[in-house]
């Protein structure tokens, strides 16, 4: 059975300027305070629990006659808030703390859980914690003891940098670790696994990368750390992630898991965000390793990759759900992670484009020396983008740029126009529906060859015009996705994203199906994280239900006798049977796999078809992994065993005319 643990602690909070009218702390229900005290004066405080707010009560210190430097407290309580359940349209999961004896569980105590919190303060931290034996416990700062005495162990711990966090990790671990260059890099595992090396090799890897492009690294080492529910979190010198993500190294080692998370050892972790004017550190890290990741590794097909799908997530995005990202603060969705993550990291994108890698990294590390240990805004990154072209004469209006993404909820649309060959000289025309300034990439093709070259554009019509040394085929408008811009849709591939967003149709498995309940669970787990959807068993589908919307059609053609509508009208190339899937004539096994196909609508133009092709699913742990999966036109995976794709296939809708973007000679 569950234990019972209780938290017992001793604080004292020294302030850097003196507590004159009144201080306030957050802490958790469960904490109970035996004494709040200050060795200088006398001191009056008052706990108020907010309506609304079942987790976190707040406590009020006022001087009862002088200021006040120093408050001691002394509290206990059992802190044991279960992770949330984390939502298809969530990558998360978080608690206010948890101190759990469960086998396999453990530790993780974020501020206000194990220590009253200021709410907006930089702090310098020194903590003792004692526990049993064979607990490791982890958190920022450097280790600076580390001593048995009975039954107990204590291990202290000294922030490196003032901080505004400092979050407990603590379980019974496996610790593999090396120094590289005076830095200590640390593998946390519940159970030993060779991985715990290709972890370290790849963090190691980073580090070189990584200070050269952004400067000296700023802590004394790096821990990777298994947690024991879904997290991909950050912090100061370690990061904490999911068991079930470490376990899956072809995932953790991708640019956006792994190095992500290192990287914010500079971006948000050193350098600190300030929420109020809006939360920048997503977007930099993002185009940091998500993106250029790839860019030093040359890897530019994937490079290509991450601009065309945070295009395609920012086209996708539901109006209802658009806002400026000076205005994003964290992710709370998907929806928030395109604006703040996507469409924010495609900024620097855009800012590089102008500067150069010289001028932008050299940008970078100024800002990381100049705020480290302190809070930014987006105000301070781009007036030191501003400083850094200065110096290196780079002539280029990257506050300009800056503000004019950040203020917008909106992207513009470009077109190629009026383009004329007279002899040697090409002229042309490109126009937006806005007034942009950006680079554009245009692509001159040849019968043997091509060239790109890059035209910055800052009104509704700019007209250009380039010497040509050979007869040229065609010449086509930003064709590898390098522009903020709204997307045509024969540019955009099927997606489950596409479907999702257009009011869908569930089609389930007939109720008298053994696995009706189940899928009609899954479709209760969709409403429940915000997916606006109907849905209904196929014995009790009309034409009229699907004809001219969007749907998705879930199970097998045993179970769910819609199938049958659908099944010969896949795209080509593909093919569905009780036992296998075939994709352009390879064979997988239906029984041990699970399809996920979007395409077009086999009867309604402009509409979308979704096939979630599953046997005898034994539970809805297999439909979760599908949302991990939203930009995606094609694959088939283990129905049980993660992994990676079995295969997958982009499918582009069929386009006549592509004239907005290219233009064709006629010789």
């Amino acid at each position: 059975r569950q234990e019972t643990v209780i938290v017992e602690g001793t604080g004292i909070v020294t302030m850097k300027k003196a507590i004159v009218k009144s201080a306030r702390f957050r802490f958790v229900n469960d904490l109970k305070f035996r004494g709040v005290t200050s060795p200088e004066v006398e001191l009056v405080f008052n706990i108020t629990e907010p309506k609304g707010d079942d987790v976190y009560s707040y406590m009020t210190i006022t001087p009862a006659s002088k200021e006040i430097n120093e408050i001691h407290f002394k509290y206990s309580g059992a802190v044991n808030y279960s992770p949330e359940i984390t939502l298809l349209s969530q990558r998360h999961s978080n608690t206010p703390g948890i101190i759990s004896a469960k086998e396999g569980e453990g530790i993780y105590l974020p501020g206000g859980s194990y220590f009253p919190q200021t709410e907006n303060d930089l702090a310098d931290f020194d903590i003792s914690i004692s526990v049993p034996k064979g607990i490791t416990i982890i958190t920022s700062g450097a280790l600076s003891e580390r001593k048995a005495d009975g039954a107990f162990e204590t291990f202290r711990y000294k922030s490196e940098l003032p901080a505004d966090d400092f979050i407990l990790v603590g379980g019974r671990y496996i610790v593999k670790d090396t120094i590289v260059e005076s830095k200590k890099f640390s593998v946390y595992m519940f159970k030993d696994s060779p991985v715990a090396k290709t972890y370290l090799e790849s963090a190691v890897k980073d580090y070189y990368t990584y200070t050269k492009l952004l400067g000296p690294y700023p802590y004394s080492g790096f821990a990777i750390v298994e947690n024991f529910f879904a997290t991909g979190f950050g912090m100061p010198g370690y990061t904490l992630l999911s068991n079930k993500l470490m376990a899956m190294p072809w995932v953790t080692l991708m640019p956006g898991s792994l190095p992500h998370e290192f990287v914010h050892n500079w971006w948000g972790n050193s350098v600190y965000v300030n929420y109020k004017s809006g939360n920048w550190c997503e977007a930099l890290t993002t185009y940091c390793s998500n993106y250029y990741h790839n860019i030093v590794n040359n890897k530019p097909e994937q490079a290509l990759d991450w601009r065309k799908k945070a295009l395609i997530s920012v086209h996708e995005l539901p109006e209802k759900d658009n806002y400026p990202v000076k205005e994003f603060e964290y992710q709370k969705n998907y929806n928030d992670a395109t604006i703040g993550y996507s469409k924010g990291g495609f900024i620097f994108y855009e800012v590089m484009k102008l500067t150069g890698e010289k001028t932008f990294f050299g940008a970078l590390q100024k800002f990381s020396e100049k705020y480290k240990g302190k809070r930014a805004t987006w105000f301070g990154l781009t007036s030191t983008f501003t400083a850094q072209c200065k110096a290196d004469s780079v002539k280029a209006p990257v506050a300009k740029v800056f503000n004019q993404w950040l203020n917008s909820k909106n992207i513009p649309e470009l077109k190629l126009a009026n383009v004329t060959l007279d002899n040697s000289e090409l002229s042309f025309e490109i126009s937006q529906d806005a007034m942009y300034y950006m680079a554009v990439p245009v692509v001159i093709n040849y019968v043997d060859s091509k060239e790109k070259k890059y035209f910055n554009i800052d009104s509704k019509n700019n007209k250009f015009s380039a010497e040509l040394k050979k007869q040229p085929v065609s010449i086509t408008l930003d064709p590898e996705y390098e522009c903020l811009r709204k997307l045509n849709k024969w540019e955009i591939p099927y997606s489950f994203n596409l479907t999702l967003t257009d009011k869908p149709l569930l089609i389930l498995p007939s109720k008298k199906a053994p696995v009706y309940p189940l899928m009609e669970q899954f479709a209760g787990m969709m409403k429940e994280s915000g997916y606006d959807i109907d849905y209904k068993p196929a014995d009790e589908i009309t034409d009229s239900d699907w004809k001219s919307r969007s749907i998705i059609v879930a199970g097998d053609a045993s179970a769910n006798k819609f199938f049958g509508n659908v099944i010969d009208k896949l795209p080509a190339g593909i093919s569905i049977s009780d036992s296998a899937y075939t994709i352009n004539g390879k064979k997988l096994s239906a029984a041990e796999n699970m399809m996920l196909l979007n395409y077009a609508h086999p009867m309604a133009e402009g509409k979308y078809m979704t096939i979630i092709s599953i046997s005898n699913p034994a539970g809805v742990e297999p439909f979760r992994r599908l949302f991990r999966y939203l930009s995606y036109s094609m694959l088939v995976v283990n129905k049980t065993r993660a992994g990676m794709p079995q295969s997958q296939m982009e499918i582009f809708p069929e386009a006549q005319d592509k004239s907005i973007l290219e233009y064709k000679f006629k010789w």
